[in-house]
């Protein structure tokens, strides 16, 4: 659910040092950009019209279709993070909009025109792909005017709730509190300070931004809602409502958003619950209520803020980039470098990035596998003689037990869910993830629970070792930077 791209694109803009005086010809620029932009844009329809194209002459969505539309999807965003890069660091984006524009100084109106670009370049790519995602879901492209209006509506609703808590930190970070009070910036820790806070904030305040920007509507009354709140009943979970996220039938995922009760949803998008089976959806509902049973989003929160705190603290270690490229580039180290700023940003973002491909990636997987388990809990029977399966969402009040153990329905109802999304959104089942995992090793992980049940103790204290460990680890790197920094060793 987290725009990488998005982030990824904030990076390059606002969090690698960028020009900001004006380009030599202003013009040029303007063109070479919004050439850019249309040629990714041309590749997207490209790719959206042929896989249309390609459902129509088959009759049906092959497997190689939904394959090839997937991977051309990505390169799609991989294409428009490298134009959208170029453009700020070699063709010098900021430098027309700070310089040659004139809004350097400005709230708000210089940071969106400098990342307009990107998002325009994002439109037209939602546009172009528009044809390939109907398709591909068996949905009708003709008449499509309307219905690509919609699309894009749609999307950038569902873009803005996850743009604007980001583009409040930049804000109100760079803006207004350097304005009200700029000596406080001139503190060493004042940025870390500052995002831990804002981090907080955001991250209670963000189902607000869901609510208000998703289109979304209250899961109506009736034997689905009755069946998960029994499920929430059972686990204890409390929540402000379940939504029926409105995407236009063009993605099937859940979500939860929210570490307060009170302003805490349950997001379940209109495809999904079309597509899946009753007690299906219930095991998706259990895996996202196990997210929240598990404690997985206040940790994510510390996770990043504290390899922030650390990376702040330590920058002073990247300090001696900056010779190292001066011999590389013959540039002087002390002289302004547009190419030696690249690299310097390209080293430690490779870094960086390679900390959080192995750390967090190895993190997120294992919380992805407790959340599941989480899921066929939820639609288990708690008996390791099933079947025959016990429905506990049929049964009355006083005979249904809380959440406690696997059974082999229970897994086999969650493997299915797994299975029915992972064909349904075009990926292979043994295509890796670097969050959650392949599907395939998710199941398989699953299967052996269901004949082995005892084996769940063991990965549930080698999850907590794990999470245990690295906050200890984490909390160890920030007390010894800091001790380092007052001791005068990091400046």
């Amino acid at each position: 659910m987290i725009p990488i791209p998005l982030l990824i694109a904030l990076f390059l803009a606002f969090g690698v040092n960028t020009p900001t005086f004006p380009p030599d010809d202003v013009r040029a620029t303007i063109l070479q950009v919004a050439g850019s932009i249309l040629a990714v844009a041309a590749a997207a329809f490209a790719l959206g019209l042929g896989t249309a194209w390609g459902v129509r002459r088959k009759g049906f969505a092959t497997a190689r279709l939904r394959r090839t539309f997937l991977n051309g999807s990505r390169l799609l965003a991989l294409a428009g993070l490298g134009v959208f890069g170029w453009a700020i660091h070699a063709w010098n984006w900021p430098g027309v909009v700070l310089g040659a524009w004139g809004w350097r100084g400005s709230i708000l109106v210089d940071d969106l025109l400098i990342i307009a670009p990107f998002l325009v370049m994002q439109i037209l790519v939602w546009w172009g792909t528009f044809y390939g995602e109907r398709a591909l879901q068996g949905l009708p492209t003709s008449h499509a005017g309307r219905r690509v209006v919609r699309h894009l509506y749609l999307k950038e609703r569902q873009s803005l709730a996850l743009i604007l808590p980001i583009v409040s930190i930049f804000v109100v970070r760079n803006d207004v509190v350097g304005r009200l009070w700029p000596r406080w910036q001139e503190q060493p820790m004042a940025e870390t300070i500052e995002l831990a806070v804002l981090g907080v904030m955001v991250l209670a305040a963000s189902p607000i931004f869901i609510r208000l920007a998703w289109p979304t509507r209250s899961l109506p009354d009736g034997p689905l809602r009755r069946r998960l709140e029994v499920i929430s009943r059972r686990s204890g979970f409390r929540c402000a409502d379940v939504l029926v996220w409105d995407t236009d039938h063009t993605m099937i995922n859940a979500c939860v958003t929210g570490i307060l009760p009170r302003f805490r949803y349950v997001l379940l998008s209109d495809a999904l619950i079309d597509t899946l089976t009753p007690l299906e959806i219930a095991a998706v509902f259990g895996h996202e209520i196990g997210h929240v049973a598990h404690r997985h989003l206040p940790y994510f929160l510390y996770f990043f803020v504290g390899c922030l705190a650390v990376l702040t603290m330590a920058s002073d270690a990247f300090t001696g980039l900056e010779a190292w490229i001066s011999e590389l580039t013959s540039v002087d180290p002390s002289s302004p470098s547009t190419l030696r700023d690249i690299l310097e940003g390209v080293i430690v973002a490779a870094a960086v990035g390679a900390f959080f491909w192995v750390v967090f990636g190895n993190l997120s997987r294992r919380f992805e596998r407790q959340a599941d388990v989480y899921g066929c809990k939820a639609v288990s029977c708690g008996s390791p003689d099933c079947p025959p399966h016990f429905d506990l969402g049929e049964m009355p009040d006083e005979e249904r037990q809380p959440i406690r153990n696997v059974c082999p329905t229970g897994v086999r109802i969650f493997a299915d869910a797994l299975a029915t999304v992972a064909y349904q959104n075009g990926i292979a089942l043994d295509a890796r993830s670097w969050r959650h995992g392949s599907i395939a090793s998710r199941i398989a992980f699953l299967q052996k629970l269901a004949v082995a049940p005892e084996r769940e103790l063991a990965f549930q204290r080698h999850v907590r070792n794990v999470r245990y460990g690295l906050a200890m680890g984490l909390a160890a790197s920030i007390g010894f930077a800091g001790a380092a920094y007052w001791l005068g060793v990091l400046h």
